[in-house]
């Protein structure tokens, strides 16, 4: 039931995310017929990351008709290349098994966390940072501190379109003069967060900023009503150090579950 919640308000997210992305990237968010699974696109960012499928029962076999259903979804945007994402769950191997007969290869794997928002307090700050939610005009400074850090441009324009959407706040981590260095999204759904895009200058790393976002995001989404808050990052290769796994572990959240993607060509 966790994995479920933490997957539905990801889904959500997305759907938010991608609605206020320019036309021009091709963004789609699609329930696949059939299966309680959902499909993300991005024919501007052809990477993995951006184009996966979520949701599929680790259970059930994939069956040809619907691989061949998602192949064609992303062949018709020009993605060669994507993930199908599958929780790891102890004897059960039924979506990987099919997904292998498919030709798809593991490729790493996504953490899902959650955090019960019961008796949050405020943030601790680290010296020399302050912290504030973005002003709508100012969504192309975190585009563009997220452009800096994951080497993605468009997210400039993606994250100005966010403005306006009530559901969405963009929080910043700012020097002593209100420069902002780090940022970070928080989705409000009901009772329900979905913490994503944090992200920091590279310059302005190892000093507490995300740590310090991951408590404010979580704090805001408790004054806003939430009950439980969601997060993901990567896995952990055998003997990594993730510093972002680091932090959502030190700012109290809970590990539900780990998907392995799968890399699938079209």
């Amino acid at each position: 039931m966790q994995k479920k919640i933490a997957e539905d308000i990801e889904i959500q997210a997305r759907r938010r995310f991608f609605a206020a992305a320019p036309t021009a990237f091709g963004c789609a968010v699609i329930d696949l017929p059939d299966t309680p699974a959902t499909l993300l696109s991005v024919a501007a960012m052809p990477s993995p990351i951006m184009n996966r499928v979520v949701g599929l029962p680790a259970e059930q076999a994939l069956q040809d008709a619907a691989m061949a259903g998602i192949k064609a979804v992303f062949r018709a945007s020009g993605i060669p290349r994507f993930w199908l994402q599958d929780w790891q769950q102890p004897g059960v191997s039924a979506l990987a098994d099919s997904l292998r007969m498919h030709g798809c290869q593991p490729q790493g794997a996504w953490t899902m966390f959650q955090h019960d928002l019961t008796g949050i307090g405020q943030p601790a700050l680290s010296p020399g940072l302050s912290l504030r939610v973005a002003k709508d005009q100012e969504y192309a400074f975190a585009g563009q501190i997220l452009a800096a850090s994951f080497g993605m441009p468009l997210m400039v324009d993606w994250m100005v379109g966010l403005a306006g959407d009530a559901h969405w706040q963009v929080f910043f981590a700012c020097d002593e003069n209100d420069v902002p260095l780090a940022t970070g999204t928080l989705l409000i759904d009901g009772s329900r967060a979905w913490l994503g895009m944090g992200a920091t200058l590279p310059e302005a790393r190892r000093r507490g900023a995300q740590l310090a976002l991951l408590d404010a995001r979580l704090s805001a989404a408790s004054a806003a009503g939430c009950v439980t808050a969601s997060i993901e990052t990567a896995a952990p290769a055998p003997g990594e150090v993730l510093p972002a796994l680091n932090n959502i572990r030190r700012a109290g959240f809970r590990q539900i579950g780990t998907r392995i993607n799968y890399l699938c060509d079209v």
